[in-house]
């Protein structure tokens, strides 16, 4: 399985903007930052704000930063936020269709991943200093080693 680009985007996004610790900042600071073209971060954070993952501020002193503690942003809710409509197989067009299981098994496969992720949060996968600098609720690197 292959996550998008769009995901991939707000990974990154995320990661960032929680070493700012609640600050604001600019989307084009983090495209910066982070090489992403500005127009495509806008839509990540478009989705990410409308799903109450990222707040953003018009004006003076606006910007964007979480909208929760790392420790309350479930990778899953991230993925699907992100891969609303994720299909693992595109079986227009195939000819078998209509007898074959592998759409089946594919979408086990998928939900396995995804139950795998409920498992973990934003300060699971954060840097070592950003996590440090974050009030702990978790054991950290080694609880997240553990759970794999």
């Amino acid at each position: 399985m292959q996550l998008t680009r769009h995901t991939d985007y707000a990974f990154r996004l995320l990661i960032d903007l929680a070493a700012r610790g609640g600050e604001r900042t600019q989307i084009a600071q983090v495209a910066a930052a982070q090489d992403i073209s500005h127009s495509h971060l806008m839509k990540v954070v478009n989705r990410l704000v409308h799903a109450g993952i990222v707040d953003a501020a018009r004006g003076r002193g606006g910007g964007i930063r979480l909208a929760r503690d790392p420790h309350d942003i479930n990778l899953a809710d991230i993925v699907r936020t992100t891969e609303p409509r994720c299909p693992m197989v595109d079986c227009g067009g195939c000819k078998l269709a209509r007898r074959c299981r592998l759409p089946a098994v594919l979408d086990r496969a998928a939900d396995a991943f995804i139950t795998t992720l409920e498992r973990f949060t934003l300060a699971d996968i954060l840097p070592p200093a950003q996590e440090r600098a974050s009030p702990s609720r978790t054991a950290g690197p080694a609880a997240l080693r553990a759970n794999l």
